[in-house]
Parts: C-alpha cells; structure tokens; sequence
C-alpha cells in the first residue's frame, strides 16, 4: 500500500500540487464539519504546533491522511458498487446526482489528503527529516 500513497510526480506542477488547480483549498475551507472555517470557529487544532512535538505530529498526522484516504477509497468502490447494483432503476438525473454526490463526499476528499500528505513530506523534508516512503 506505500506504493499507492506515495505522492507521484504528476502530482506536482512546479510548486504546487494538481489539486490545488481543481479546486480542493476552496473545498477544505467550506468543508461542514472540519473545514478551516469550522476549526477556526470551533478552535480545533489539527497538528500542535510546539516545537519538541512538531515533527512526530507531522509524522502521525501523515499516517492519519492515509486512513482517512483509504476510508474515502473503500467508500467510493462501495458508491459505485451500490449504482451498478440499482443501475437499471435510475434516471439520467439520479446517475448525475449520484456521480456529483460521491465527487464530493470521496473523491474530493482523496485529493484533498493526497494533497495534505504532499504538504507534510514537503515540511519533513525541508526540515531535513526522512521521508515516510
């Protein structure tokens, strides 16, 4: 599974991630229930920040992109097994509805924690750590 987590280089366009062009920071900002708006409101802190932690909580935040993207992953195969199973009752509208539906709550989500995990390795690296790959 590394191997599929692994950030690739099509990933990357000079210094910014492929996501980044599609829309996922205006998607992470609005997000309902963790989005940057709710965390600032709510004051929910992600990754803390002090510095005798700072690097093992990028390290745990990084694995954590990872559950959180096999999650997303398991529930887009069980989306779409669900519409091939109740394919022959749906509407051209119901077909529309159900792809936009599950672009936003997995396949955005994906992007967004390939996106992240790209940040954390970028921060790791140019603190002069390893990277997890």
């Amino acid at each position: 599974m590394n191997t599929y987590f692994k950030p690739k280089k099509f990933e990357l366009y000079r210094d910014k991630t492929i996501y980044e062009f599609v829309g996922v920071k205006a998607y992470k900002k609005y997000l309902p229930t963790t989005g940057d708006i709710v965390r600032k409101w709510r004051n929910i802190v992600q990754i803390k920040l002090e510095r005798s932690k700072r690097i093992s909580e990028l390290y745990r935040f990084e694995r954590q992109t990872r559950i959180y993207e096999l999650r997303h992953i398991i529930g887009t195969i069980a989306f779409v097994a669900l519409v091939i199973i109740i394919d022959k009752r749906l509407t051209f509208f119901d077909m529309a509805f159900l792809t936009a539906l599950n672009l936003y709550v997995n396949i955005y989500p994906i992007f967004l924690q390939r996106h992240n995990r790209i940040r954390i390795i970028k921060v790791l690296l140019k603190n002069g750590e390893r990277s997890p790959y």
